[in-house]
């Protein structure tokens, strides 16, 4: 049996569809028109509802027109019918005034209406066009106008500490404004969306420096044009372009090629858009040095690159090879206290002037080179020559506490020329360095993987006086690991590496790769994890695992004592939680956040770390006091008792620059033993242990 269904077929016309099919399109047309002016702003959705209210008042005043007749003197006018209508329609006051029952009747439905569509929906669409304003501001999406500005671009966990030590940085960045000729600080934050989230990370990290004026948020991306523009990137002093972090969900050859492309996209927008107007300074971080011609090359204006890696792990092979130099490190490179590296334009009147008089004129600062104009940027001369004059364009290179410090006075000036005038008390040439040290044979076991392994290698490989033994422990797949290696270019003749495979978070693993056998642990921030917490956290772990691993005694270079512990720390607050009496730590991305900020603030410091913290001639080191002859108190010698100004004669007696005193047993007192820049006239008994700090070629 068939199934009946009653339907209604297409192919016959119905005559009962056709006042629909007529009224339909008109319905669907006016309908459309009105959606789409909802959709279309604030000021659309006004004139929809002036639209409504004005359908309202031409229809029922009329229609009271109509009903009391031409004599009524109230809506006898139809034009005066439309006003009394109006009238009623927005102030509901009227209400008992008219005479009537139709229009009382009429009167009040007017009333009624007033109350939805003039006041409910006018006051519905401005709060909705007020919040949609608000949301759009607090998005970011707006331009802004700005000049000599300092542009951030990207969000990255470090970027708040960047901007506090900007903050923090005022006498440089006085000085960096005067330059310029602007009166105050602004910075501009392009982050890919703004969320509530970034200016609250912002408020807790800056505390009382949060100052909501001079630090804007836009939203954005750097890859995009016409986002550089939303933050004015033309008229910009400087923009910052920090490395994407782990958070990113980026890799470091992503990162690299995004900030590569926007040193693109930028010269060639300035070369449309402003081909006279200099383009503003551009301090970008690569973490693949070999990248840097590249970005050098790309950028038409100013560009000053940092290469993140090859900074950290020159950092990382030097405190392999001087235990405690990272509390030299920390104080140089980060704004807590202490001394800073300085540079200051030096008089052109100055040209002439000894290099080494100018030196020993100086009482207050540490003058450790020049920086001199050359073909493309400039070119550092740290620990010059003995016979090197100041050249017109040099910049004076120091250590201070303070910019002031450095003073390029009359009486400075005075105080140089007597100490190189003929018969003048001065500093020793130098007759001979010390020679080098002893080769060591150095047993590393590195924890953890990440993409800084491979220059960290090259770096122990250019260290042809010692020799190193190297075991890496990682998840990472050693396959992996070794291509890595090899992809880098530097090939490693003169060291063993082995790769292990192993979680050494686990007891039982760290222990099969038997670390009390090794001089110096060494514990990475793993690319494993994902985010700069969990590498902190599993740092952490790998250290309390290996603290409380038992002592063994073992054959070797650890010869029964326990390891020197080096850590590396993305957050500096997790530097708390661990004892520097167990351990050293070195939080790199303050270093580098600290680096990016200086640079951008003068860009020839960039030539100056590049000299101190890759691989170069000049170097930051420690030396025992017997190098320069000075003796251990209680053993006799030539300095049991010497003030720093005798010890820097001594020092520049080898070649030397005596940057300091470092005395390991007061590690964990508010100096940690480091004394960078005493006064000059302060005495020093030196033990076995003890150190200077020099820095030599």
């Amino acid at each position: 049996m068939k199934n009946k269904r009653s339907f209604r077929s297409p192919v016959f016309f119905n005559p009962l569809d056709l006042p629909r099919m007529v009224v339909s399109p008109f319905r669907n047309r006016i309908q459309f028109l009105v959606e789409t002016m909802l959709l279309s702003g604030t000021l659309a959705r006004l004139a929809v509802a002036a639209a409504g209210v004005a359908l309202v008042a031409v229809g029922l005043g009329l229609l009271a027109h109509v009903v009391a007749g031409p004599r009524n003197p109230v809506v006898g006018d139809p034009l005066g019918a439309v006003w009394w209508a109006f009238l009623r329609l927005t102030d509901p006051g009227y209400l008992g005034d008219d005479e009537g029952a139709w229009l009382r009747v009429i009167s009040t439905l007017l009333t009624l209406l007033g109350y939805v569509l003039f006041m409910g929906v006018l006051v519905a669409v401005l709060a909705q066009g007020l919040n949609e304003r608000i949301k759009r501001l607090e998005r970011g999406l707006s331009p802004i106008s700005a000049r000599n500005h300092i542009i951030l671009l990207g969000w990255s966990n470090r970027l708040p500490g960047i901007v506090h030590n900007l903050l923090l940085s005022e006498q440089r960045v006085k000085r960096f404004l005067r330059r310029l000729g602007a009166k105050r600080l602004r910075l501009v934050l392009l982050v890919e969306e703004v969320g509530p989230e970034h200016s609250a990370e912002l408020r807790a990290h800056l505390g009382r420096n949060w100052r909501a004026g001079d630090i804007i948020l836009r939203s954005g991306t750097a890859l995009r044009l016409d986002h550089l523009q939303r933050v004015d990137y033309l008229r910009a002093a400087a923009i910052v372009l920090p490395a994407a972090d782990r958070g990113s969900g980026k890799t470091a050859a992503q990162s690299d090629d995004a900030a590569i492309k926007t040193l693109i996209g930028i010269s060639h927008s300035m070369r449309l858009a402003a081909p006279d107007r200099a383009p503003p300074l551009l301090v970008a971080e690569l973490y693949d040095a070999r990248k840097i011609p590249v970005a050098l090359h790309t950028y038409r204006g100013p560009v000053e690159v940092v290469a993140g890696d090859e900074v950290v792990s020159r950092m990382i092979a030097q405190m392999v090879r001087h235990p405690h130099i990272g509390r030299v490190y920390r104080e140089l490179l980060t704004l807590v206290s202490g001394n800073e590296i300085f540079a200051r334009d030096c008089p052109p009147e100055w040209a002439g002037t000894s290099f080494w008089a100018l030196a020993q004129a100086w009482d207050e600062a540490l003058l450790i080179g020049v920086t001199r104009p050359a073909a493309g940027g400039v070119r550092p001369l740290l620990v010059p020559e003995a016979d090197e004059a100041l050249q017109a364009g040099d910049k004076l290179v120091y250590i201070a506490r303070d910019w002031a410090d450095g003073r390029v006075d009359e009486e400075t000036l005075a105080a140089a020329k007597g100490a190189a005038a003929p018969g003048a008390r001065r500093w020793p040439t130098p007759t001979g360095r010390p020679g080098p040290r002893g080769g060591a044979r150095r047993r590393v076991l590195v924890l953890g993987w990440s993409r800084r392994v491979p220059a960290l290698l090259a770096e122990f490989e250019s260290y042809a006086q010692d020799e190193f033994e190297i075991v890496v422990g990682s998840r990472q797949p050693a396959g992996e690991r070794q291509r890595a290696i090899a992809e880098y270019g530097q090939p490693l003749s003169r060291m063993r590496v082995r790769q292990e495979e192993v979680d050494y978070t686990v007891p039982e693993r760290l222990a099969a790769l038997e670390p009390m056998g090794f001089e110096t642990v060494l514990v990475l921030a793993s690319e494993v994890a994902t985010s700069d917490e969990d590498a902190d956290a599993r740092s952490l772990v790998a250290h309390a695992v290996l603290r409380d691993l038992p002592g063994r005694e073992v054959s070797g270079q650890g010869g029964g004592r326990r390891p020197r512990v080096i850590i590396e720390l993305l957050d500096e607050l997790n530097v708390a939680l661990l004892s520097p009496e167990e351990c050293e730590q070195l939080v790199s991305s303050k270093i580098l956040g600290h680096i990016l900020v200086q640079v951008a603030l003068r860009r020839e410091l960039n030539a100056v770390f590049q000299e101190l913290f890759n691989s170069g001639e000049t170097e930051i080191g420690f030396r025992a006091p017997a190098d320069y002859g000075v003796g251990v108190s209680g053993e006799g010698g030539a300095g049991g008792d010497l003030t720093f100004a005798a010890l820097q004669v001594r020092a520049r007696a080898v070649g030397d620059v005596l940057l300091g005193v470092f005395k390991p047993g007061e590690v964990g007192t508010p100096t940690d033993g480091v004394y960078l820049n005493p006064v000059r006239a302060s005495r020093w008994q030196f033990g076995a242990v003890d150190r200077l700090i020099v820095l030599s070629r």
